[in-house]
């Protein structure tokens, strides 16, 4: 039977083996390999910020959304928690100066994964919607996606690298008053399968069609429509976070092209 000593003494030696070898396999790395690169749009909330944390268990990162403060804030936990190093920037995604003096500016040689995150919904009857609503969600949602994919195809091309295009159930049907946004998610749909088979060998492109999940964004709309907002309705932002995960772990040899996660009502 060990004395209180003995374990004392036992515990601590533990845990000076565990912090040396955290240690080995930091400086191992750094000798040995690149840590993974992973760029998140829309990292500061919902499910971009799962993604982004998930990543960061095993990517370096760049992060981007329109709040420095935000992204800021995320950086040093990430960088605390997981010895990540991490790249922000803060930018419009809709502003196609900015967007490429940050590309430009971000040089990056190499990109093993792209993750569009960033996103927007409107509801509304097509008669009330006017021009501007129109550009703002398509531009969001749909134009930058492929403006910030195609600035990035060099440095994806470099890392044989994975693009993650994040949809909706809005991608694949229709309902009344969402046109603007399933207008917006159906064109993504159709830029991701174009670009899938323009970049087959060189790039792969996986799309992931999300149910309900919580977060501020699906709080807002439920608000907006007078409805009451039911958590076992919805999944958890980690959740669809462990769907990109998969994509992401998947081998060189195969390729998860399109993957639907549905809440599943059990909590």
């Amino acid at each position: 039977m060990s004395t209180p000593r003995r374990r004392s003494e036992a515990s601590a030696s533990s845990r000076s083996t565990t912090r040396s070898a955290s240690q080995t396999t930091r400086a191992s790395r750094g000798r040995h390999q690149r840590r993974h690169l992973a760029l998140v749009t829309g990292a500061t909330s919902g499910i971009g910020l799962a993604v982004a944390r998930d990543l960061s268990r095993d990517h370096d990162l760049v992060l981007l959304a329109r709040s420095q403060a935000d992204l800021t804030e995320l950086a040093t936990v990430l960088s605390e928690e997981n010895d990540t190093k991490v790249r922000t920037l803060a930018v419009d995604l809709t502003d196609d100066a900015a967007l490429a003096q940050a590309v430009t500016e971000l040089d990056a040689q190499s990109l093993d994964v792209l993750v569009h995150c960033a996103g927007v919904e409107h509801a509304g009857p097509i008669a009330q919607a006017d021009p501007a609503r129109w550009r703002q969600v398509l531009d969001l949602n749909l134009v930058s996606v492929a403006h910030l994919t195609s600035l990035l195809l060099p440095a994806l091309h470099a890392a044989r690298g994975l693009v993650v295009m994040m949809n909706s159930g809005a991608g694949l049907h229709t309902w009344p008053e969402q046109a603007l946004y399933c207008a917006s998610k159906q064109g993504l749909t159709a830029l991701a399968e174009a670009l899938r088979e323009e970049e087959r060998g060189s790039v792969r492109v996986t799309t992931i069609y999300p149910g309900r999940v919580d977060t501020p964004m699906q709080r807002r709309i439920q608000k907006s429509k007078g409805a009451r907002y039911r958590a076992k309705d919805h999944m958890a932002a980690t959740s669809v976070a462990a769907a990109v995960r998969l994509a992401v772990d998947t081998a060189l040899d195969a390729s998860i092209e399109d993957l639907s996660i549905r809440p599943a009502g059990m909590l």
